[in-house]
């Protein structure tokens, strides 16, 4: 019994990686490649996977979206909805960013808070804002202001402690939170995408 488990877990393993739910969404094809693709090789969010999967099901041509930290997710984005601007800290990132889409790349002058999330000052109304690069509790606060009517704002990596400030404070403003915990491209670790809304949004939460 106790060499029969371990034979039953390796072949489980095997399955998975094969023919189950990681091959179907493309983890296994993402993590060798060390990049955020689905199965076809086409760019994807890091977000987890069932946030991805619900984005995909309500995303509408005619947003407008903002992005703190820009990167294959606006590769994404830009080939579904009708104007994308992200903040990017790397000149030399953002210009390989901007070369691959029609993306608006607005690069801060250097890595101050300042300078960063003042990069968006006065670009707004969003559909969307994603906060997904430095200095993430800031972005959270000043997305408030960047918002449309029923504009929402989406925060990856929402499991880490450090950003709980940003959250606090966007909940004190009335924002309901719907963290979605599984896989992520690349990664081995699980990890949450995490969706702040309110009442008439524009995914329908």
């Amino acid at each position: 019994m106790n060499i029969r488990i371990p034979l039953k877990r390796q072949l489980a393993r095997i399955e998975a990686a094969t023919s189950g739910y990681l091959d179907q969404i493309g983890w296994i094809t993402t993590r060798a490649a060390g990049l955020a693709t689905d199965k076809a090789g086409h760019p994807i969010p890091w977000f987890t996977y069932p946030a991805i999967a619900l984005l995909s099901d309500r995303v509408r041509a005619s947003w407008r979206v903002l992005e703190f930290g820009a990167g294959m997710g606006t590769l994404w984005w830009s080939q579904r909805v009708r104007e994308v601007t992200a903040v990017e800290h790397s000149s030399t990132w953002a210009s390989q960013v901007a070369a691959q889409c029609s993306a608006r790349i607005l690069r801060a002058a250097d890595d101050t808070v300042a300078s960063y999330v003042g990069s968006a000052h006065g670009s707004g109304p969003y559909d969307v804002v994603i906060v997904d690069g430095l200095y993430r509790n800031e972005c959270l606060e000043a997305a408030t202001d960047l918002l449309g009517s029923g504009g929402v704002i989406i925060l990856d990596d929402a499991q880490r402690e450090e950003y709980v400030p940003g959250i606090e404070h966007l909940r004190s403003m009335g924002y309901r939170m719907l963290p979605l915990h599984g896989p992520q491209p690349v990664s081995k670790h699980p990890g949450c995408t995490s969706i702040f809304y309110r009442d008439h949004n524009v995914l329908g939460l």
